[in-house]
């Protein structure tokens, strides 16, 4: 779907705008459902966690914003395939260019 802009209407560009969003978060039809589940679940943390910043209400216990925000980002990595491990692996490590014998032998 191409459209054209007009460069004079701020209803044009925002039509634009949320054509490309909805592209960035759903790129496919298979990721329709974790994309739901994603804006549900971090809407319930933001409301938990953050929403007492923005009222006039007492924020929660540190335990409940702690335990929330680690279940929630569990849940997150876990659903869009985001793991410690599988991100160090990405990482590579070097001792300075020593071989293990190199090294052994000091």
């Amino acid at each position: 779907m191409s459209t054209k802009p007009k460069k004079s209407d701020p209803l044009d560009r925002a039509k634009i705008e949320i054509i490309c969003l909805g592209r960035t978060l759903m790129p496919d039809s298979e990721t329709f459902e974790r994309t739901i589940g994603t804006i549900i679940l971090f809407g319930v943390w933001a409301a938990i966690v953050l929403g007492p910043m923005f009222t006039g209400a007492d924020p929660a216990r540190y335990e409940i914003v702690i335990g929330t925000t680690a279940i929630a980002f569990t849940v997150l990595g876990k659903m869009w395939d985001f793991e410690v491990k599988r991100a160090l692996n990405a990482v590579t490590l070097t001792d300075g260019g020593k071989s293990k014998e190199d090294t052994e032998d000091d």
